[in-house]
């Protein structure tokens, strides 16, 4: 009887209908198996290469393929040794994303949640930011390798799974990035004051707060 062929397979693949390869006897007819269902049949070259395409798609799951091969004269050799076929069609969901805005950090830190096990693309106002690798808890934390200039970015992302099922967009996270020290406030008062509880007041940069000192004690702060 001929020697048991070998398989290989791509796995996982979001092919539902995966070519297979493998070697066996030279012109010998090849059987591959899924479990104990005959998937088909495939004649190996004079080589010994084979290769097989499913005619029926599979649903998305687990399989365990061997093959047996038969020559000229009828001998069939024993099952080759199974590999694991894993068909999965299904795109993740979105990811989540989170980042800490407004910030003087121009490569900020980015958080977020995905499929386990999958591939996060971040990306600022359409821009690709770079990839982060989701762990087994569906959890995922990416620095941008490069700094991102003052502006206001639109942050998202998408998961691609190791079958290579692409999600959608996750929605859109502002961040805003501001490095820029503002201008000095002005301050001013009454002096001297007849109360201990004095009203101070000046300008700053808009939203900002504001702290007050006398000397290095802080007084206080104003938004």
């Amino acid at each position: 009887a001929p020697s048991a062929p070998t398989v290989a397979v791509t796995s996982p693949t979001n092919d539902n209908t995966p070519a297979i390869t493998g070697t066996a006897e030279a012109d010998a007819t090849v059987s591959i198996y899924s479990g104990g269902t005959l998937l088909g049949q495939a004649t190996a070259s004079s080589g010994g290469v084979v290769s097989f395409v499913l005619s029926s798609a599979l649903s998305d799951g687990t399989y365990s393929l061997s093959a047996t091969a038969t020559d000229a004269a009828g001998n069939t050799s024993a099952a080759g040794s199974a590999v694991s076929l894993v068909v999965d069609t299904v795109a993740p969901s979105a990811p989540t994303v989170a980042v800490t805005s407004p910030t003087n950090d121009n490569t900020p830190a980015i958080t977020g949640t995905a499929e386990a096990s999958s591939m996060v693309e971040l990306y600022a106002g359409g821009q690709a930011l770079g990839q982060a690798a989701v762990d087994g808890n569906g959890s995922y934390s990416f620095t941008p390798g490069t700094a991102l200039a003052d502006a206001s970015y639109s942050v998202t992302a998408t998961a691609t799974d190791g079958a290579g099922n692409a999600s959608t967009a996750s929605s859109g996270i502002t961040v805003l990035v501001d490095t820029t020290v503002p201008t000095a406030p002005t301050l001013s008062g009454t002096s001297p004051a007849n109360t201990s509880t004095p009203q101070l007041t000046g300008t700053a940069e808009a939203n900002a707060t504001v702290n007050v000192y006398d000397g290095d004690t802080s007084l206080g702060q104003a938004s």
